[in-house]
């Protein structure tokens, strides 16, 4: 012992958090872990989305409860309308041939109901890619209502009817 009553360093005992000292070493490698278990995760969900969003497997069936073929000058299409639901939305599918591709990228086709044989109600808009084309469109409206239907051709920017390009009657 010292004069001042306390044991020379080398005697005593260590101290209680002497062990501590393997902590950081054992976050590291839990973070290291954990690092590698995430990374795998996320490329786990990556490919899994890919291989998702890249599949051949073709669309769902549509169910048409009637078709309409529609003319124009020099393009065909069939309309598909399928079973209304509770509130009257009615699906459609339109597959259309021979319509150009617009010119510029903020021209496209809108599909109408009509009254009297003049557009009244638009049910979506889509745009060609080569010779056919197949879009999904809803009409929220009472089918009743209406005498036909018309494709146009909108010009950029315009919420009216533009040209009357497709048109066929109930």
């Amino acid at each position: 012992m010292t004069s001042d009553g306390d044991e020379p360093l080398e005697q005593l005992p260590p101290p209680a958090d002497a062990a501590l000292g393997e902590f950081p070493l054992l976050m590291r490698r839990r973070l290291a872990v954990s690092t590698v278990a995430v990374a795998a995760l996320v490329l786990v969900g990556v490919a899994a989305g890919y291989a998702l969003g890249h599949s051949k497997a073709k669309p769902a069936a549509f169910t048409a409860k009637q078709a309409i073929p529609m003319q124009g000058k020099a393009a065909l299409a069939v309309l598909r309308i399928g079973p209304s639901d509770s509130v009257g939305n009615s699906p459609l599918e339109l597959d259309v041939s021979g319509l150009p591709v617009q010119p510029n990228r903020q021209s496209d086709y809108e599909l109408w109901l009509t009254r009297g044989g003049k557009p009244v109600v638009a049910c979506g808009s889509f745009r060609v890619n080569a010779n056919s084309t197949t879009v999904r469109l809803s009409a929220p409206f009472p089918l009743s209502s209406y005498d036909g239907w018309v494709v146009t051709a909108q010009p950029a920017g315009t919420g009216a009817p533009g040209a009357v390009v497709l048109r066929a009657s109930f």
